[in-house]
This record gives structure tokens, C-alpha cells and sequence, in this order.
């Protein structure tokens, strides 16, 4: 007879902690590997030489702007160090954004679930239940490092790239010191507010500013000190590969334990389910979109829809603005014009080229958005808000299906409201472009989101749990092999196992309706099969 384990609370708690972040910590850990890894082999073979390389830079000096969403422009000067240019930004927001919303959840989420009740009503204190979460996430963080560190390490010990393993943990360090840090504020921030949800908010506020602060920064050469007060600049200051400068780690070292010490503290001072800032908990009734479940979920997805258009619509509009500008100054790089032509679905016009660059970056942004919205659906049943609709006369398939389409609605009205704005944009600039033809790819567009929210929706009926981390897989692996055939001759079926191979990016052809209904078609065939599932299998709660 096997032996049972006997766990004390803490160490109970540790382990709560750790399967609650670690399939997280997986993904991040990956995706951190890959984008920062990846770049310095794709950087040999695009510029094998020093001579294309010192063009290359210059083209870059005269489009500072591309700046606010990229690293020092130093550091595309060598294989080592290129993919501190090319992704140290993206990948230090997402590791930052993924921090504050691993430990908000752990804090705050626990609490308003009610799920630290049972344990306090023992002898653990909430100080010690938020002390043991935290640490059993930071086994999921330490996992995640070592993973990024051995991906980048070993990519960067291809020939000609010469990243050293020091020089490599060293980077992957500052990949990681911003998520710490607003990890540590994640904390604080879930003393502050009375729900999970205002906990987020009020992270994500300085998160994002201090990130427009580093963008700036990068953009505006007499403005690079402002990258000593945000987070992210310290990363750049870090400068991990060419001139390492290890005292910029200090900041974080000291502001992140300030900020736990401060979230543990205030967390025992105030009464379970309170807030440290006066909130009230009596609120007047909105009963506005609430006469049937449709209904509620258009209202539960108004402001997620106006935040991810604004943010499509800002990102869409930068590039297109510097379109003209940024092919004019790219014209003189014969290696990098072909780098974009490929992205950008034409050899014929490099402004053209360049615009449907941007039309990339969109697809690649409503697509996270589709994983995110799939998650969304998750959680509601992981906490039991599902049966809240099951318990009323609400079958499964409608609620799913309800679900599905506000979710392709959102996607198809983003997609057409951005063609129209990277058209008025591209016309003010003189870029003649036919609407028509750009609305008709805007819509196109939503063929691979189908086909996505079927994956998702295939996934969501058999796996629950790894519906959300399935899309997101998908969308990575598209993301990383569009971006290497732009610069290796890889295998075509390989090119075919992205979906970004079956859009047309380029803003002046007419996009492949045949294509586009194979695509649809599978999608929906891949819902339908969901959908099914998800009537017989059991609820699986979190």
C-alpha cells in the first residue's frame, strides 16, 4: 500500500503556487528563448558581412522612430547582440505584463474567489498564505529563466553568432529584471484595490507609461536619459552583450523587494476582502445588456473590444505614417529591402512593401487578441461563473456559440476599421492604393482568425486547459517562421505550417477567396466538432 503524503501548509501553498504559474512559466520561458535566440543565426545570413551590416545600421539611424519599439540601434551591429535590437522590447513587455498578472492572480484573484478562506480559518495568517504563493511563483520564474538562458545559450553558440553562456544569462537576466519588477508591484497593487480586476489596472497604468517613457527615450536621441527612470530602459542600459554594465540590475534589486516587503505588510494590516484604499462596495445598478447571455457577454466584452481597437489602430496608423519615409531610407539596403518585401507580400513597391509590413504585425495582433478573448472563456468556467447560464434554461451551445461569434465579430470589425485608417493615412501621404482592394484584404484577413478560433474552439471542447496555450503556441510558431523565411530559404511545408502563409499582406492584390474559403471552411468545421464536445464533457472547474 502506497504511503500518503503529508503536506504542511506552506509548503502546501508552495505547491499551490507552482502548478498555478508553471504552464505559464513555460510559455515564457520559450517564447523568450526563441525571440531572443533565434535573431543572431537569421542575422549571419542576412548580413554576412560587416560592410552590409554598417549600412544596414544606417539605415536604421534615419528612422529613429522604429526606435520606440526596438532596442539600441548599436546593437544591430553584430550577430551577438542583434536580438537586443530586435526584440529586447516586445519580449521585456510581455515577460512584465505576464509577471503583474501571474502574481495579481495569485493575491488578490485568490482572495476575491473566496479560496483563502478555509485556509485562515486555520493557523496560517494571510501574510504567510501570500508569502508561500509567492514563493512557489518564483520556482515558476526560475524555471522559465533557465529555460530562456539554455535556448539563447544555445543558439547563440551557432558559428559566426559568438554569444557567449555568460553573456547569455546576462541577457537573459535583463529579459527578466522588468517582469520581476512589476511582479513585486503586481503585489503591492493587490493590497491597494478591492478586486483582481482594479488590482490589474492599476499595474498596467505605470507599466504601460514607463514603457512609452523607454520608447521615447529610444526615439529621441536628447532624451535618452530618460531611460534611467523606467524599468525597461535599464535593460537597455544593462547593455548585456557589447558593453556590459551590471550595476543597472541595482534599481530592480532594490525597488522589487520595496514593493513585496511593502504588498506584505499592508496585506496584514488590512481585513480580509477590504482594500487598502477606501472603495466602496455598494454600487449602484446597471442593468444595461442584461436580458439574456448574449447580451451579457456584449456588455463583458465592450471595453476589452475598445482597448484592443485603440491599440490596433495606434500600433497600424505608426507604421503606415513612416511607410514613405522608412522606404525611402531602406531603399539604400538591397538586403533589408528584400527582408521586407517578403513580409510585406511585394517586390514591386517598397513603400507598398512596407505598409503591408504593417498589415503583418495587425494580423499577428488580432490574433493574440482572438487567444486572449478563448482564454477569457476559459476562466469563466474555471470560477464557476459558467453555471451561472447552465443553471437557467441557457443549453451549452448556444452559450458557446454566442460566445464565438462576438469573438469573430470583434476581429472582423477591428480588421476593416484598420485597412480604412492604413489607407487614409497612406493616401495623405500620396501612396496611391485602392480602398476597395485594401477593405477586401482587411476582410481576407479574418480567414486565419477562423481557422484559429477553430483550433481554439477544438481545443476548448476536449483539452479546456490548453485551449488558450494551444492558440498561443499556434501564433507563435506563425510568428517565428514568417519572420525566418524572410531571411533563410526555408522548405515550403514547412512556410505551410504557418497561417500566416494563406493571407496576403500586400495592400495592391486582390486577396485569394479560394484560399480564404478553405480556410473558413476548416474553421467552422473545427467549431462545429468544439462545439460538440463541449455539450458532453463535465464542467472543469480551476
Amino acid at each position: 500500500m502506497a504511503r500518503s503524503q503529508n503536506y504542511s501548509p506552506s509548503r502546501a501553498l508552495r505547491r499551490f503556487g507552482f502548478r498555478q504559474t508553471i504552464r505559464g512559466a513555460l510559455i515564457i520561458g520559450w517564447l523568450a528563448g526563441i525571440m531572443m535566440g533565434a535573431q543572431g543565426a537569421a542575422y549571419v545570413t542576412a548580413y554576412p558581412d560587416q560592410h552590409s551590416r554598417d549600412i544596414f545600421v544606417a539605415s536604421l539611424r534615419s528612422m529613429p522612430a522604429v526606435g520606440f519599439m526596438s532596442g539600441e540601434i548599436d546593437d544591430a551591429l553584430t550577430p551577438a547582440s542583434y536580438s537586443i535590437y530586435k526584440s529586447i522590447a516586445i519580449t521585456t513587455l510581455i515577460v512584465s505584463v505576464w509577471g503583474l498578472l501571474v502574481v495579481t492572480r495569485l493575491s488578490r484573484g485568490q482572495e476575491e474567489d473566496g479560496r483563502l478562506e478555509p485556509l485562515l480559518a486555520g493557523a496560517v495568517t494571510r501574510r504567510s498564505v501570500t508569502i508561500q504563493l509567492l514563493i512557489g511563483f518564483s520556482y515558476s520564474l526560475t524555471v522559465a529563466f533557465i529555460i530562456a538562458w539554455v535556448m539563447i545559450a544555445g543558439l547563440g553558440a551557432l558559428p559566426n553568432v559568438e554569444l557567449t553562456p555568460g553573456a547569455a544569462a546576462l541577457l537573459t537576466l535583463g529579459v527578466f529584471l522588468p517582469g520581476v519588477f512589476f511582479a513585486a508591484f503586481g503585489a503591492l497593487t493587490s493590497q491597494l484595490a478591492l478586486t483582481r480586476g482594479r488590482a490589474v489596472v492599476y499595474g498596467l497604468f505605470p507599466l504601460l507609461t514607463l514603457f512609452m517613457l523607454r520608447g521615447t527615450a529610444n526615439s529621441v536621441s536628447e532624451w535618452n536619459w530618460l531611460k534611467q527612470w523606467s524599468p525597461f530602459g535599464w535593460t537597455d542600459l544593462l547593455n548585456p552583450v557589447r558593453h556590459p554594465t551590471p550595476e543597472w540590475i541595482i534599481p530592480t534589486v532594490i525597488f522589487a523587494p520595496l514593493f513585496l516587503c511593502a504588498g506584505i505588510y499592508l496585506v496584514g494590516r488590512r481585513d480580509f476582502g477590504a482594500s487598502v484604499l477606501p472603495q466602496s462596495t455598494h454600487v449602484k445598478s446597471r442593468l444595461f445588456l442584461l436580458s439574456s447571455d448574449f447580451a451579457v457577454s456584449i456588455r463583458q466584452n465592450i471595453i476589452p473590444f475598445f482597448v484592443w481597437c485603440a491599440g490596433t489602430l495606434a500600433y497600424a496608423g505608426l507604421l503606415a505614417s513612416v511607410a514613405k519615409v522608412g522606404a525611402d531610407a531602406l531603399a539604400s539596403s538591397p538586403t533589408f529591402t528584400q527582408v521586407i518585401a517578403k513580409l510585406g507580400g511585394t517586390y514591386d513597391d517598397l513603400v507598398i512593401a512596407f505598409l503591408g509590413f504593417g498589415g503583418l504585425f495587425t494580423a499577428l495582433i488580432l490574433l493574440v487578441m482572438t487567444a486572449v478573448c478563448m482564454g477569457s472563456l476559459r476562466n469563466q468556467e474555471a470560477k464557476g461563473y459558467l453555471d451561472n447560464f447552465l443553471v437557467q434554461p441557457i443549453g451549452r451551445s448556444k452559450w458557446f456559440i454566442g460566445r464565438i461569434v462576438i469573438i469573430i465579430g470583434m476581429g472582423t470589425i477591428i480588421s476593416l476599421l484598420t485597412g480604412y485608417v492604413i489607407w487614409q493615412i497612406a493616401t495623405a501621404q500620396g501612396v496611391a492604393i485602392s480602398l476597395g482592394i485594401m477593405l477586401q484584404n482587411a476582410f481576407a484577413l479574418t480567414g486565419i482568425i477562423l481557422l484559429l478560433i477553430g483550433i481554439g474552439t477544438f481545443l476548448y471542447g476536449l483539452l479546456p486547459r490548453f485551449a488558450s496555450i494551444g492558440m498561443f503556441v499556434v501564433i507563435i510558431w506563425a510568428f517565428v517562421v514568417d519572420v525566418l523565411k524572410s531571411l533563410l530559404s526555408l522548405n515550403d511545408w514547412i512556410d505551410k505550417t504557418s497561417l500566416l502563409h494563406y493571407v496576403s499582406f500586400a495592400p495592391t492584390k486582390s486577396p485569394d477567396w479560394s484560399t480564404f474559403l478553405w480556410l473558413v471552411g476548416i474553421g467552422v468545421f473545427l467549431m462545429t466538432i468544439g462545439v460538440w464536445c463541449f455539450t458532453k464533457r463535465d464542467i472543469v472547474s480551476e
